[in-house]
């Protein structure tokens, strides 16, 4: 039986797809381009991977290398169509980029303390990343920093 989701790296025709994953999700999709442009042009190490259904895209996680660090990556967005969350998507993703980070030593993961930033945290949790900080008041007086951490090596 062949699987569900295919990942790969992200490609400039799926801006308008994600854009609006982004836009369900996340931050504005019109930012999307602009964040993904260097990757796309084979700039930096940045890496952005896409997960698909039917070979349409689904979802994309991005993630970048923490400076003054060995090894150490964060993964600033990961997203998928809100209809498929809990279908594994977000699960084919988070592992498309461990591996990815082949080199890599951690996983930096922040999410929020927040009611809509629940699911993620579970996710997380689920999949093997360990809650290490909460900064009280990071992102605004009532937004805390949720930190979770994934070792890759």
């Amino acid at each position: 039986m062949p699987d569900l989701y295919e990942t790969r790296d992200a490609r400039t025709s799926d801006i308008p797809a994600l854009a609006a994953i982004a836009d369900a999700t996340l931050f504005p999709g019109e930012m999307l381009g602009d964040m993904m442009a260097p990757a796309l042009k084979g700039e930096g190490e940045d890496i952005w991977r896409v997960v698909c259904k039917d070979a349409t895209p689904v979802g994309f996680a991005f993630a970048q290398s923490e400076p003054m660090t060995q090894g150490t990556w964060n993964l600033r967005a990961i997203a998928t169509d809100p209809a498929l969350h809990g279908s594994g998507a977000g699960t084919a993703l988070l592992a498309a980029v461990e591996a990815a980070l082949n080199e890599a030593r951690l996983l930096v993961i922040d999410t929020t303390q927040t009611d809509d930033q629940t699911r993620a945290r579970r996710f997380y949790a689920a999949r093997g990343c360990t809650h290490v900080a909460t900064i009280p008041g990071f992102f605004g007086p009532d937004e805390d920093k949720v930190t979770f951490i994934k070792t890759l090596t």
